[in-house]
């Protein structure tokens, strides 16, 4: 099955049931203790009277303009808190290192959450133009570089803006671009390399500061995944259902594995096994060696069928390995089921138990993990869902934006805080704590600089936008809180406070 075709069953203008593969939280003592409290606080005011800053040199909205190389206060975190907003515990899980957005959802597990800088009023800082942001165009940060691949000017289609894109995370300043000759999908980076996958067969390593292809590996395939960079190696996955693990340094191939279907959304690590799961819903875990540890293959439960597909990458929750699963049919239960990560062993698959819809929809995205929760977006509605990670029972939704059929979006989570895409075009952040929307910004139409359109309503989406592009890439969020994420109209978008 070419992308090509892939891509516009993704985008298919219809809904039906058969909709397959896409469409669808002593009084002696007080004598004197009271007079030097009193003198304390006293003593304090006037202190902080005579060293407070003056008006002039307080940060404010009116600071750097986007695209000017000085450094703004925006790169100065102010906040590291993972408590969420209404006071309630909303803490990232531990990760087999440190978390820094420099692959697909933050980390190894794929968990797609982070300890950062929270936004409260959102503005966009700059938008650059790369080129079409698909589903696989996912952007990583390393240190001040912002690394995202890019499907051209027409996905699909060889043009000049098909490549690797670095760019200046202050002020979006682009610093190389390394051109390919079909679309470039996912994209990882360390301090050392910048693996990237493309369309026409080929894993390049880059080197991150230069740009130059350091080494390039052909896979005589499509290359469809966000890379898993790990123990030294670049693990990807291709059309052809191969699954790679390349020297990082060398580009040499280390060992090769293979799984029923094309390998799409990319792999995920648990600090002991990698996990890929194919097209065909086959799961395959390996050591770091390319050793077999356990293989499976998963069969729908009573009346979905057999005829399940695969497209994200699944995710590591606690003992679990959470799979969103595209099914034949919209369905009475959300589309996730949970793997017991040593065994394969099926732990518990997805229930309504909140009763927020009666027909679930395709899951094409991963979800993220905070707290005893998952969270992602739902197709067939306009909903963030929440899961218990445990268990699988649905325990609450909130409603974002306009009512979509389709979703491609994984969420990011910030400091107890939700950010999430959507085919609306809008990116949403919804608390944890309170379970409500703390604040939305339009991306659609580059030209409206986070405003959204002035018919923006209930039915502006449905099958696609009246008017402007969808989000359906991923956002990523640097370690400032910086957050950036690019759209189908072919930017790149950092989102950041107007306050900072």
């Amino acid at each position: 099955m070419s992308r090509r075709r892939d891509y516009l069953t993704f985008f298919a203008n219809r809904r039906a049931r058969g909709d397959f593969v896409l469409a669808h939280d002593g009084r002696s003592r007080l004598r004197w203790i009271l007079p030097a409290v009193v003198v304390a606080a006293a003593g304090g005011l006037a202190f902080w009277w005579f060293t407070r800053p003056s008006p002039n040199e307080a940060p404010g909205p009116g600071g750097p303009a986007a695209g000017v190389s000085t450094v703004p206060t925006i790169l100065h975190p102010i906040s590291t808190s993972t408590t969420a907003a209404g006071g309630v515990e909303a803490l990232c899980p531990p990760s087999v290192g440190e978390v820094h957005w420099t692959t697909f959802k933050g980390s190894p597990e794929r968990s797609g959450c982070i300890d950062a800088p929270v936004i409260t009023t959102p503005e966009i800082l700059w938008a650059a133009k790369v080129g079409v942001q698909a589903w696989l165009n996912n952007p990583v940060v390393v240190d001040d570089t912002v690394f995202v691949g890019s499907a051209g000017n027409v996905q699909f289609e060889s043009d000049a803006a098909d490549g690797v894109y670095a760019l200046d995370l202050a002020g979006g300043t682009r610093r190389w671009f390394l051109p390919a000759s079909l679309d470039v999908n996912g994209v990882a980076a360390d301090e050392d390399v910048v693996v990237a996958t493309g369309d026409e067969g080929l894993v390049w390593g880059i080197d991150p500061v230069t740009g130059l292809a350091l080494w390039t590996a052909n896979l005589g395939a499509a290359v469809f995944t966000n890379p898993l960079l790990v123990d030294g190696k670049a693990v990807v996955g291709d059309q052809t259902g191969t699954v790679s693990a390349f020297d990082v340094r060398t580009g040499q191939r280390q060992w090769s594995a293979t799984v029923a279907g094309a390998v799409r959304g990319g792999a995920a690590y648990d600090g002991e096994r990698i996990f890929v799961v194919g097209e065909e819903r086959e799961v395959l875990a390996l050591d770091l060696q390319g050793r077999e540890l356990w293989r499976v293959t998963i069969t729908g439960r009573s009346g979905e069928g057999d005829e399940l597909r695969v497209f994200a990458a699944p995710a590591v929750a606690g003992d679990a390995l959470i799979v969103s699963l595209v099914r034949e049919a919209v369905f009475g239960e959300p589309g996730l089921v949970a793997l017991d990560r040593e065994t394969g062993d099926v732990l518990w698959w997805a229930v309504d138990a909140a009763g927020i819809k009666s027909e679930w929809a395709n899951v094409r995205s991963s979800p993220a993990v905070v707290g005893d929760l998952l969270v992602y977006g739902e197709p067939y509605s306009n909903r963030l869902v929440a899961l218990g990670a445990v268990d699988g029972r649905t325990r609450w939704s909130t409603e974002v934006g306009a009512y979509c059929y389709p979703h491609w979006s994984s969420p990011a989570v910030v400091s107890g805080r939700v950010i999430l895409a959507r085919d609306d075009g809008g990116l949403y952040a919804v608390d944890v704590a309170t379970q409500t929307q703390a604040w939305a910004i339009y991306l659609g139409l580059e030209v409206r600089d986070g405003a959204f359109p002035d018919d923006f309503d209930d039915e502006f989406c449905v099958r696609q936008p009246r008017t402007g592009t969808s989000v359906i890439a991923s956002p990523a969020v640097a370690d400032n809180g910086v957050v950036l994420v690019g759209s189908l109209e072919g930017y790149l978008f950092a989102i950041g406070d107007a306050a900072w």
